[in-house]
Formats: C-alpha cells, structure tokens, sequence
C-alpha cells in the first residue's frame, strides 16, 4: 500500500477526533459556568433569605394609644407608646401636634387645647423622656399622663375632649439601622430611610 495513500486517509480521522475533543471540552467548559452561576444564584438567593429573616427578627413595630383612666380604675388621661414588635425600637425624633401644629411640651399642648381663659390653673401632668429611648419588646412608655383632680376638672374634661386631636410623628430604627415613621393619621408605621430632626426646643426628650 502507498504510505502516500495511508497518510491521506488517517487525516481526516485525526480531524474529526480532535473536532470531537474540542466540542467535548467546550461542553464540559460551559457545564462548569452554568454550574457556577447556578451556584452563585443560589448563594444570592440564599443570602437575601437570611437578611429577610434576620430583618424579621428584629423587626419593631410602634403603636399609640391614649386612654382616661388607669388599670386600677383610677381617672388619669394617658398617652402611650407601645412596642409590640420582636425587636427593639430605637427611637429617633418626636413630634406632638395639636389640629397639625408641633407641640414642643405638656404646657404648650394644655395652653392651645384646654386653658380657655388664663386664669385657669393647668392640671398636674407626669412627663416622660421618649425621644433617644429604646423600647423592648411587648415595653410601653406613658409619655404624658394628666391625673384627675377636683380642682382641675373643668380643664381634665376639656382635654379628655381634645385627645383624639392629638396627633404623633415618631421615627423609629431597629438595631439593623431600618427605620419607620410611625404618623397617626395613616394606618401603619411606613419605612424612610433617615430619620427627620425633633423641631427645634422640644421638651419631650428632657
């Protein structure tokens, strides 16, 4: 047999296998990428899960509620932040209004609701601090609570009147720095990115 002969017709044999090799490894190349984007997929996926429930266990929810007397029965008009989240409530600005205007302390609110005349003397009120304060879980602050007395009443009754004119913007952050404005004229506290500044001379957080 002619080697001449023998060479030509091995060649296209040697071609084909090394075509073949080739469609092999660029197989097996784009398997190994597919499996590593499926991989890192998962891994993103698999993160953003562990954020969501990592966010959900932190996750504070803050509430207001006012109230004209005490659990011992005793009248005493009251207004409460309650936690009732499963983590801690940071809070971060504080805003009393009264008909929509910023109320900087307990006077302020009893002069422009409830003392009509100025010789009237303001009731006894029990502040207390919230603004910078962190509520626990299931942990509630009364914030202002007004006791009833003989002496006072008139003003007390005027008061336990305007109470639902009364209207709160408190911020609020988890220990993840997400942060809610709980405003009570809307139905639910709504994500912000920052908090607003408490306006300026409020006596809330002394």
């Amino acid at each position: 047999m002619d080697p001449t002969n023998e060479s030509a017709a091995t060649l296209p044999a040697a071609t084909a296998k090394a075509d073949a090799t080739r469609r092999t490894e660029l197989f097996i190349g784009a398997c190994v990428v597919l499996i590593s984007l499926v991989s890192l997929f998962v891994a993103v996926s698999a993160n953003r899960t562990q954020e969501r429930l990592l966010a959900a266990s932190t996750w504070p929810n803050l509430q207001y509620s006012s109230s004209n007397a005490n659990r011992e029965g005793k009248r005493a008009i009251s207004f409460n932040l309650l936690n009732n989240g499963v983590g801690p409530a940071r809070i971060r600005s504080f805003d009393l209004r009264y008909h929509g205007k910023s109320m900087r302390n307990s006077s302020e609110l009893l002069r422009e609701c409830c003392l009509r005349d100025a010789s009237q003397t303001a009731p006894t009120t029990t502040v207390s601090t919230v603004r910078r304060r962190v509520l626990a879980p299931n942990e509630e602050v009364t914030f202002l609570r007004v006791p009833l007395q003989a002496s006072t009443e008139a003003t007390w009754q005027v008061l336990n009147r305007e109470a639902f004119n009364v209207q709160l913007r408190v911020c609020y952050c988890s220990v993840l720095d997400d942060c809610w404005m709980l405003d009570t004229g809307k139905p639910e506290p709504e994500p912000v990115k920052a908090c607003p500044a408490t306006p300026a001379g409020s006596g809330w957080e002394n």
